[in-house]
């Protein structure tokens, strides 16, 4: 009788100590950097939409007819890098949350709206380019409102990386061949 109850308190106790680890281990997204990885990451997947969509809208206007491999190369790279701008910002949120940072809430909250913009924005552009004819001129449009709203995430998403202290990302440098 006496080692199940010893068994029980012994697995008690070792509950008991690892949840304020988990716990701990949110609360310590900024000192490990994972705020820092979150930031940048996501910052350069904004821009990686921000000039795919760039490149198509040049490749509208410079082109007689609209290749759909390109249409189709270039909405699979604007939803990848859209997508991991949202999942970089969804971890982030997660531990900003367990931080209790209301600044960066705000932050991640104000880059997500002129994401969500972009997404249907994107969406739009999607639905332009599964006719036999793609109208370019419509296209270029939806294009430049891609860009304004990926634009104004990318604003956003400077003053975020600000409020929670990372620093910019680190500009491409020639020595280190990045």
């Amino acid at each position: 009788m006496f080692r199940p109850i010893a068994a029980l308190t012994a697995v008690a106790l070792c509950l008991s100590l690892a949840q304020p680890t988990l716990a701990q281990r949110d609360a310590g997204a900024k000192a490990r950097g994972d705020f820092s990885f979150y930031g940048h990451s996501s910052h350069s997947h904004l821009h990686g939409a921000y000039y795919h969509a760039g490149h198509y809208g040049r490749y509208l206007t410079s082109t007689p007819m609209v290749s759909p491999q390109v249409s189709s190369m270039t909405h699979t790279a604007i939803a990848h890098h859209i997508d991991q701008t949202q999942a970089h910002l969804d971890a982030m949120k997660t531990s900003l949350q367990a931080e209790g940072n209301k600044a960066g809430l705000e932050g991640v909250a104000k880059v997500n709206a002129h994401l969500d913009e972009a997404k249907q924005h994107h969406a739009t552009l999607q639905e332009l380019s599964k006719s036999e004819t793609i109208d370019k001129a419509k296209s270029k449009a939806t294009v430049d409102k891609l860009q304004s709203s990926l634009n104004k995430a990318i604003d956003e998403h400077e003053k975020l990386l600000n409020t929670i202290d990372v620093g910019t990302p680190p500009a491409r440098s020639a020595a280190s061949g990045n």
